[in-house]
């Protein structure tokens, strides 16, 4: 049987258990504060990173995976396998895939599918993707199926405040400075591989985020895909938060699997303190 290996980019999430499991290799992103870079997932933290920004009041910059560095990461993955399958953070919201790709012309078996997501909405297809391969498909088959698995991946999170978004140019001035004044927890919708505000919140971030989940899972009721949903959350969100969020989605949707996941410094950079997501794929 031919060895297939699925990898993805800093941004996807992917948690520590879940890349064991399956396998899964990550590309890391760069983090760039002040004038030095580091390696997402590697040699920083979010909460180093939240740190730097009360400290400085500077935002912290990403930036994409070299296409040298995506050869040197895809050449050597390809010495212990047979093909790789790479799900690459979405092509609208960085230059990660279009360098992948160049990068997978220098490299043989290497197929390069945008994941049209971010976060863990890519671990959701790299997990589908790892199921796959052990269930003995080839490379080809895979990626051809991501693209059409990436369409029913639903991506959402609610913000705590605008302001990363804000200042990254995520979103215009008059927006963020009403927001914030107003207490509002705008909601985000990942659309076609690009983001969009969805529905708007006020009060207290933590019966924001309660109310978010219940509405999210009264938009998609009986349209889930039961095998796994993932909660995501940044720095700030209290173990307690967490419990009260996860005892909701399970009063309303039995899943086979209910994963957590924090948010590594990519997406902690552009949504801040107490953001929270869940994320689940379509029957």
């Amino acid at each position: 049987m031919h060895k297939i290996i699925i990898s993805t980019d800093s941004p996807a999430d992917v948690p520590p258990e879940i890349q064991a499991r399956y396998g899964i290799r990550i590309a890391p992103l760069h983090i760039i504060l002040d004038s030095k870079s580091y390696e997402d997932g590697v040699n920083i933290t979010p909460s180093e990173l939240i740190a730097f920004y009360k400290e400085s009041g500077k935002l912290p910059k990403t930036s994409a995976v070299s296409v040298a560095e995506y050869i040197d990461f895809f050449e050597s993955l390809r010495e212990e396998c047979d093909a790789v399958v790479h799900l690459s953070f979405s092509a609208q919201l960085s230059s990660t895939y279009q360098n992948a790709v160049l990068a997978a012309e220098e490299v043989e078996n290497v197929y390069v599918v945008d994941s049209k997501s971010l976060t863990t909405g890519i671990t959701l297809l790299c997990i589908k993707a790892a199921e796959m391969a052990e269930s003995g498909c080839d490379a080809q088959t895979i990626a051809h199926e991501m693209e059409y698995k990436r369409e029913k991946v639903v991506t959402t999170f609610v913000l705590d405040k605008l302001e990363f978004l804000h200042k990254g140019g995520r979103c215009s001035g008059v927006a963020a400075f009403g927001a914030n004044v107003l207490g509002i927890k705008p909601s985000v919708v990942m659309k076609d591989g690009a983001l969009i505000v969805g529905k708007k919140y006020r009060g207290k971030t933590e019966q924001c985020q309660l109310q978010y989940l219940r509405d999210l899972l009264a938009q998609y009721a009986g349209q889930i895909d039961t095998d796994r949903v993932i909660l995501e959350y940044t720095e700030g969100v209290s173990e307690e938060q967490l419990k009260a969020l996860q005892k909701e989605v399970k009063k309303s949707l039995k899943c086979k699997e209910y994963i957590i996941s924090e948010a590594g410094c990519t997406i902690t950079s552009h949504c801040g303190e107490k953001t929270f997501s869940l994320e689940f794929m379509l029957k």
